[in-house]
């Protein structure tokens, strides 16, 4: 008998997943049009500028014969200023894109689908325990397991729906700046490949996060307990992934970050997103320069999304087992 009865179970529940969509769209439109907005910004305001531009060492010389000065002294003052002439080759190599990547891919583009994830993910179980809604739910033919799984379905499937308007955003305002001001500037295979990376790894990390959210709303049946716990996972990473960037070996290399800084991006999921190996890959593979192809980024993917996965599946399974307040 119990087994005739899983199998008339339905999978999903089109009505509560329709419910879904109509109570939390307006809030996935606005995070969606939001950190697309970011990415269009970006790309159009920055186009393929750098950080230091290229220094005319003929005005220089110039200069110091006009002024009667010598090299040994303007060596001597940079010297005397911080500035050895390692930092200041290391400084001249340095391209805003870089740091670019670091920034928005993982701390200002994903901070919206981050706050959409703690948001909704809350109210897709938690709240509904706490509020009484789920009592109505599960008093008609529906059972926890088409619960969880239709709301589950629902997470999954708008974070995907954000990441496409997101990741079209970012590539087609990145062919305007890149291919319409400076095409010469990029190969059009290495940006398609950097970009679609930087956006799937930027993915798996709300991914992640939105399994351990997910997972701590189907554990508690107090909204406040659940967004103390997967809401203060998602912060402790965006903090740490902040603080972290400080200790990048590109902000130490000029001076302006501290090594130990590196600390914190053992706190954060966001350190998984391997910016610069996507990088080292997408040029690899388009032939921009030989050399060994760079794979850890897929690793560090795939660790992302087995986070999401596993804190998803032991979350719905405390829902399955646990006394609600019904």
């Amino acid at each position: 008998m119990e087994q005739t009865e899983k199998r008339k179970t339905p999978f999903l529940s089109l009505p509560l997943l329709k419910q879904s969509i109509q109570s939390n769209f307006w809030l996935w439109l606005v995070m969606a049009l939001g950190s697309a907005g970011i990415f269009i910004i970006v790309n159009l305001v920055v186009g393929t500028r750098a950080i230091f531009t290229n220094i005319d060492m003929n005005n220089v010389q110039t200069y110091v014969n006009d002024e009667g000065l010598s090299w040994l002294q303007i060596l001597g003052l940079l010297q005397a200023m911080g500035f050895s002439l390692s930092r200041i080759q290391t400084m001249s190599q340095i391209d805003l894109n870089s740091i670019l990547n670091e920034l928005v891919y993982k701390i200002t583009g994903v901070l919206l689908p981050m706050v959409y994830t703690m948001i909704a993910c809350n109210k897709l179980m938690a709240a509904q325990v706490g509020d009484g809604s789920m009592a109505y739910v599960l008093s008609t033919p529906t059972s926890r397991r088409t619960v969880v799984r239709t709301q589950y379905v629902f997470l999954v499937g708008s974070l995907v729906a954000m990441y496409l308007i997101i990741t079209t955003g970012a590539y087609l305002s990145g062919m305007v700046a890149y291919f319409i001001t400076a095409p010469e500037n990029i190969n059009f295979m290495t940006f398609t490949i950097r970009t679609l990376l930087y956006c799937a790894a930027s993915f798996a990390a709300i991914f992640g996060l939105g399994g351990i959210c997910f997972g701590a709303s189907c554990v508690f049946n107090k909204s406040n307990y659940s967004i103390a716990v997967g809401g203060g996972v998602c912060i402790l990473s965006f903090i740490a992934c902040i603080l972290g960037l400080f200790g990048n070996k590109v902000f130490v290399s000029v001076g302006i970050g501290v090594a130990e800084m590196n600390i914190f991006n053992y706190l954060t999921l966001f350190t998984l997103v391997d910016t610069e190996s996507i990088s080292s890959f997408a040029k690899e593979a388009s032939g921009v320069y030989g050399g060994a192809m760079t794979l850890a980024f897929l690793w560090k993917m795939g660790v992302l999304f087995l986070i999401g996965a596993v804190f998803a599946f032991v979350g719905s399974r405390r829902f399955l087992r646990k006394d609600l307040p019904l």
